[in-house]
């Protein structure tokens, strides 16, 4: 099988802060309390009136950070690469038949960047995404990888069965996306993921507040999910999924 493989590597100082400053004050989620959780001092940025001092103060508290748990980082970096080696290519091959698609021979390399913020975006141009360097568990950091990279997978599976979608509804605030982040803890919640996973893959909290029809929306989509693949196949899930996400477009807007 053509699948690539996950590269671990240390996130350039620029995107670190550019995510950092914007999980921080452009974001709609109140997701900042995540990176507070990890590095209480950073809220020292709010006392900060321009961007260019926020960002300067940003700069100098991810490069003292870093500094500091450098030791650790390239340990991590090891730790996570040597976990993922043992599952690398189970994992691929199943999540190729779930998806019911081969992995694109165009891509070999899937970039893991090691970062300090708790907060994981995906580049789905370049297939890459961040990950946290300091996981309580070697699990978590498996589920990171398994959802970040089945993101990879989803979106060309997606431009097969909906050819005509806008590329930049793959990303927030699209329904395109917010289906995809639904989808991808699903997916890893498979029989046959969770035979490689071991326990229970999350969903977002904003997603677990929103009902359908008196059940949270990973509930009701899940049901669908089991539904459909045991009667059709994933292409049909997909479709199915698409209309009922569309159909209570008004929930999603967050």
């Amino acid at each position: 099988m053509n699948a690539p493989k996950v590269k671990f590597t240390d996130i350039p100082l620029s995107r670190e802060i550019y995510f950092m400053h914007s999980f921080l004050f452009e974001d709609n989620w109140n997701w900042k309390k995540y990176i507070i959780k990890k590095h209480p001092k950073i809220k020292k940025v709010f006392s900060f009136k321009s961007k260019e001092e926020k960002i300067n103060f940003l700069k100098n508290y991810i490069l003292e950070v870093k500094k500091e748990n450098q030791k650790l980082i390239k340990q991590n970096k090891k730790k996570y690469q040597k976990d993922w080696k043992k599952i690398e290519k189970s994992f691929f091959i199943t999540l190729s038949e779930i998806l019911e698609i081969n992995w694109p021979k165009n891509r070999k390399v899937i970039k893991a960047m090691m970062s300090i913020n708790p907060i994981c975006p995906r580049f789905l141009n370049e297939w890459s995404f961040s990950i946290f360097y300091n996981y309580k568990k070697i699990s978590y950091a498996r589920e990171v990888i398994m959802h970040e990279c089945c993101h990879f997978l989803y979106f060309e599976k997606w431009k097969k069965v909906f050819p005509k979608t806008n590329h930049r509804k793959f990303e927030t605030p699209y329904l395109e996306w917010h289906l995809s982040e639904i989808i991808a803890p699903i997916i890893l919640n498979d029989l046959r993921i969770q035979k490689i996973l071991k326990h229970k893959a999350d969903f977002y909290e904003e997603h677990q507040n929103i009902k359908i029809e008196n059940k949270t929306v990973p509930e009701y989509f899940n049901n669908l999910y089991n539904k459909t693949i045991k009667e059709k196949n994933f292409t049909e899930f997909l479709k199915e999924a698409y209309k009922e996400i569309k159909k209570n477009k008004e929930l999603f807007k967050i």
